[in-house]
């Protein structure tokens, strides 16, 4: 280390506040902006709390791999999340972390991607027919919100064997106030305690609760219909059978409770509005969806997709990474550092905070040529070091290749049967919350 590192530049912002009226006002634009401005390490202030933005591969490899143990999540953000997934893969630390990990990785080994695949495309052919059946056909439909209930009844079906549509309206309403009441903490330096009767307090506990109480019916099931012979079914199977190699211990229901939350809202979340933001960009381009039929219609005709497919849709795949280069599910990684280390020649302090923001990162001039212009082609050959919309490291995303698998066949799917074009007029913007969503939806008319 540096035996006198410097302190990093940054936007000066308000005296008492620092920077934090920026951050709530328009976070992606100012960390874009200082990145500009003041070079790959900036420091703010927000309120009493330092943060720096890391915007280099090379800071990347440094938090979250070769220098990780000094990076953990005992985040302010990482710990208002907790109030929602309790101690789970997306929110625990350390020992506990590594064993939960180990438990939980065989349901995603490759041999159970077979079956996820068979289910996602039948739930897809079943929104298609939807679509289809529709009596004003050319009335808009939101795209973002049609995305996430086909994606949240995906996660149902294939992770939990169960249909969750009857709970569809439950849960989307229950995450209206969760999401928001989580993310709108960061922005405020008090915020009263879970505990406090405050009206907002209320009306998110009243939503856990309706989580809590969908989750835990699905947990009673599975444990009801569990036998020593039974096959596993589904992730919830695996995680009921699984027991560490060490201490012969499974899962209590609790920790059933957190991982299934975890991966309810991770497992939907994040791939509608990759598959979202992906529709967008399409419409804005069609000169690249007119190719990317075209490499649909030869590889599959009018059959559907299956996992055998996919290395003949490689278009698919390139539209999709591009997409989530430009509008990253997973915006923002923020970790605190555990001892004073140093970045780039500049100090982080114990118990700062740093952040790896992807969004910022994916259109860094000195790594993307034309950042700002949506090109898949850019994926054909290899994949840019300054690309991260999985994390990267030991906790690299556990999910991200059922992920990938899932946008790929809902993609084609539709792609086969209809074109999708954005509602003249309406506002495209991104909202930076837990994940990244459109602001104000996306409304789209659908064409044959």
């Amino acid at each position: 280390m540096n035996p006198t590192p410097s302190r990093a530049p940054g936007p000066r912002g308000n005296w008492l506040l620092g920077n934090l009226p920026d951050f709530r006002r328009d976070v992606l634009g100012l960390m874009r902006q200082s990145a500009a401005d003041f070079g790959d390490v900036v420091r703010f202030r927000l309120g009493p709390q330092i943060v720096h933005l890391l915007n280099h591969p090379d800071h990347v490899r440094h938090v979250l791999q070769t220098h990780h143990q000094n990076f953990d999540k005992r985040t302010r953000s990482a710990g208002f999340i907790k109030s929602v997934t309790g101690d789970s893969l997306l929110t625990s630390n350390g020992e506990f972390w590594q064993r939960q990990r180990r438990l939980a990785q065989p349901a995603f080994h490759r041999q159970h991607l077979v079956g996820y695949a068979r289910q996602m495309t039948t739930a897809t052919t079943e929104l298609v027919q939807r679509w289809q059946a529709r009596s004003d056909a050319t009335a808009p439909l939101d795209i973002a919100r049609e995305m996430m209930r086909l994606t949240f009844t995906i996660v149902g079906r294939t992770l939990f064997s169960t249909d969750v549509g009857t709970d569809a309206d439950t849960l989307e309403r229950a995450m209206a106030v969760i999401l928001p009441h989580t993310f709108g903490r960061l922005g405020r330096i008090f915020n009263w305690p879970d505990w406090a009767p405050t009206p907002t307090n209320r009306r998110f506990q009243a939503a856990l609760r309706d989580v809590n109480e969908v989750v835990y019916r699905i947990i009673a099931e599975h444990r009801r219909r569990a036998t020593d012979a039974a096959p596993d079914r589904d992730l919830l199977d695996t995680l009921m059978r699984v027991r560490d190699g060490e201490t012969g211990v499974g899962f209590t229901d609790e920790q059933l409770r957190n991982e299934t939350v975890t991966f309810l809202l991770a497992g939907h979340e994040t791939t509608a509005n990759a598959l979202t933001w992906t529709f967008h960009l399409l419409s804005e381009h069609p000169e690249v969806a007119t190719r990317l039929r075209g490499e649909i219609r030869e590889a599959l005709g009018n059959r559907v997709p299956t996992l055998e497919d996919l290395p003949r849709l490689t278009g698919v795949k390139h539209v999709l990474q591009e997409s989530m280069r430009l509008f990253p599910p997973i915006w923002i990684i923020e970790r605190r550092v555990v001892s004073e280390d140093e970045v780039g020649g500049f100090r982080l302090s114990a118990g700062s905070t740093v952040v790896l923001a992807p969004y910022v990162l994916h259109r860094h001039p000195k790594f993307w040529d034309q950042p700002e212009r949506f090109d898949p082609t850019r994926f054909a050959h290899s994949v840019p070091e300054a690309y991260l919309p999985f994390g990267a490291g030991p906790r690299f995303c556990i999910g991200s290749e059922f992920a990938m698998l899932e946008a790929q066949l809902i993609l084609s799917q539709i792609l086969q049967t209809y074109q999708l074009r954005r509602q003249p007029g309406h506002p495209v913007e991104p909202l930076p919350g837990i994940t990244l969503r459109t602001r104000h939806g996306l409304p789209m008319t659908l064409h044959r």
